[in-house]
């Protein structure tokens, strides 16, 4: 794995939750209203996730 892939990982939105201290119900809310962009992976309508980068180009920036 390169240096930009590890970088590039994927943010689940269990691990959303926890980083920006929100329900599944506020990410849910904000996804709705556009505050969040839409997830790169939907496995399930309960397993969500976002690339680093997409999230960063959204304002998001997490460690």
């Amino acid at each position: 794995m390169t240096s930009i892939e590890s970088e590039d990982r994927i943010v689940w939105r269990a691990d959303l939750c926890r980083q920006l201290n929100v329900s599944k119900e506020t990410i849910r809310r904000w996804l709705k209203a556009g505050h969040l962009p839409p997830p790169d992976i939907s496995l399930s309508r309960r397993t969500l996730g976002w690339r680093l980068s997409t999230l960063r180009r959204a304002g998001i920036n997490l460690p």
